[in-house]
């Protein structure tokens, strides 16, 4: 199967008739820190997020992970080492309509090198949660135990 995108004016359309289903990754180091990035692009643009995007029809969850962790953090993170954390429901969070985030959890040992790309301005491994987080990342932080 092909993957294809919407157009920007049929995706926002989608989320008027289903919830749309992001995968996320919570990606921290052994110190317990997290890595955010500062989201480059629209929607919430100059906001810190932890990384992911909208599963695209047909796209298994190994090759959405693939795709977001290369176009989010500039490499292709092993999918073998992940580990689900579960599933948020984010109805008011995102401006673009009702989300279902499946959030992952992604572990590392400082070895990894993260690159910038055009969807991030900066990357940075965090102990305490900036001031400016976007989307519903905040609440979802805190109730995986994050402040």
């Amino acid at each position: 199967m092909i993957l294809r995108r919407l157009s920007q004016r049929k995706f926002l359309e989608t989320f008027k008739y289903a919830p749309r289903v992001a995968l996320n990754i919570l990606v921290k180091n052994s110190k317990g820190e997290i890595l955010l990035t500062k989201r480059a692009i629209e929607p919430e643009r100059g906001s810190w997020h932890y990384p992911g995007g909208f599963i695209l029809k047909g796209e298994t969850l190994h090759k959405c992970f693939e795709r977001i962790s290369s176009k989010e953090l500039g490499i292709k993170l092993d999918f073998r080492k992940i580990k689900f954390l579960g599933v948020f429901e984010n109805i008011d969070g995102d401006a673009r309509g009702h989300v279902l985030d499946l959030i992952y959890e992604y572990k590392f040992n400082n070895d990894i090198v993260f690159n910038l790309t055009k969807e991030t301005s900066e990357i940075k491994l965090f102990k305490k949660l900036p001031a400016r987080l976007g989307f519903s990342h905040r609440e979802v932080l805190a109730k995986l135990g994050y402040k």
